[in-house]
């Protein structure tokens, strides 16, 4: 799947003003500007409807107030600007670019990104799948925070994707960009493949400081269960030894009912 990946528009599934709820950023507030089309497809997707392009996107007219009016695709770099200045921009702490994989639409990033920069000075937080490494070299520039997942085999079920997500490191590791690898735990995830992912991943990171890793225990969908409480910490203890930062932060948002 190339998505719709030009520098002048794009197809997005959603924008709106919400609280991060992932990673060693959850409880700041963001915009977060979804776009469609995916060329994975993990078991515990909570974003199924941002999978496909569709014909139309939701853009919320009011920070945080879930009133929703509808655009059609694909929606070009100054429409999008536009949109996302009903959402107050500077009372937000950065902008999302999510998905679906937003890297699937690197070119159009490469035009977007600095404009949005240019016109709301607000700090980017990328959220991907970290499986695209030759888009990521065309926008890392423009990206503060880098978001990656790391999805094992034994639980994802997304195939083998250890050189795709190394090689991604290794670029996000000589940027500036501050980066964690987000790994999703379930009762199927193998510690094996656990610590065979963070003995590649400390050697790809050496002295840099500027990578953390956070265990996901994921949140029941599809008939997928997280592990225990006894499994996380015995594992986290396993793992901590091999890289010292490693943190467990469940989808907060979830437990307020944010989607």
């Amino acid at each position: 799947m190339n998505g719709n990946d030009n520098n002048n528009n794009s197809n997005l599934s959603e924008v709106y003003s919400a609280i991060q709820g992932e990673g060693p950023l959850l409880g700041i507030r963001q915009i977060f500007v979804r776009f469609s089309g995916c060329d994975l497809r993990c078991i515990w997707c909570d974003t199924p409807l941002s999978l496909n392009k569709t014909k139309a996107c939701n853009v919320e007219i009011s920070p945080g107030e879930r009133k929703f009016k509808q655009y059609n695709n694909p929606v070009s770099v100054d429409e999008l600007i536009k949109l996302c200045v009903p959402l107050i921009p500077s009372m937000h702490h950065s902008l999302s670019v999510t998905g679906g994989e937003p890297l699937l639409q690197s070119r159009f990033l490469e035009s977007f990104l600095p404009e949005l920069k240019k016109t709301f000075n607000t700090p980017i937080y990328l959220e991907t799948g970290g499986h695209r490494p030759n888009e990521l070299i065309k926008v890392i520039k423009h990206v503060d925070y880098i978001s990656m997942d790391f999805k094992l085999q034994s639980s994802a079920f997304c195939g083998d994707l250890w050189n795709k997500h190394f090689e991604f490191l290794k670029i996000s590791v000589q940027s500036n960009a501050r980066t964690w690898v987000k790994i999703v735990i379930t009762d199927k995830t193998n510690l094996n493949e656990l610590e065979y992912a963070l003995n590649n991943i400390k050697s790809i990171v050496g002295n840099k400081n500027n990578v953390e890793i956070i265990l996901q225990p994921v949140t029941p969908i599809n008939d997928v269960m997280p592990v225990s409480e006894m499994v996380i910490l015995e594992w986290q203890k396993s793992l901590i030894k091999i890289f010292p930062e490693v943190r467990v932060i469940p989808q907060t948002h979830k437990l307020i009912g944010q989607k």
